[in-house]
């Protein structure tokens, strides 16, 4: 008998933590929900979403990337000195810490990492591989995006995510 009644009670206790771990669970996805509808409202626009797909050229196979490897770049930038960047990027995503963003964010997110300490040297660069291309209507879009009609005239804040959309040019 008292070998059932400790089972029932080891049983019990086994329940209410279960129970605990799912009521916890329900207010963390509740929070997030919130939370990305209110950021997905404030963020800015990104500016490729809008472009139509014509279709031309094969379609690069991606690999998705991992939150290993999203990890890493973080922890990168934040040894070069980004620490408070990166914490604004995570809220840029709706998210306090890494592992609360949504693994369809990863490959944005590290984009917007790896441009974290951009230049005016790193801004002419890929300008002028763009140009190469023949790409220079959609430079001039990408500097009406960002309020800036030469690399004069843009806010160095501004470095980062105008060489993130510069990169993209052409690789739709």
């Amino acid at each position: 008998m008292e070998d059932t009644t400790r089972l029932l009670i080891e049983g019990a206790k086994g329940l209410r933590s279960l129970a605990e771990a799912i009521e916890r669970t329900a207010q963390l996805l509740e929070k997030q929900d919130i939370a990305s509808q209110a950021t997905q409202k404030d963020m800015q626009p990104d500016l490729f979403d809008q472009q139509p797909d014509t279709g031309t050229g094969p379609k690069k196979e991606e690999i998705p990337l991992s939150l290993t490897d999203v990890r890493k770049i973080l922890a990168e930038k934040s040894r070069e000195g980004y620490t408070e960047q990166v914490r604004m990027l995570l809220g840029k995503y709706g998210a306090d810490k890494l592992s609360a963003i949504e693994a369809a964010n990863y490959k944005d997110l590290a984009d917007d990492a790896l441009c974290l300490g951009a230049t005016l040297d790193d801004l002419k660069a890929a300008i002028g591989e763009k140009s190469k291309r023949g790409l220079e209507d959609q430079i001039a879009a990408i500097f009406e995006h960002h309020y800036a009609t030469s690399l004069e005239d843009l806010k160095p804040s501004n470095y980062p995510g105008f060489l993130r959309d510069i990169r993209r040019i052409g690789d739709e």
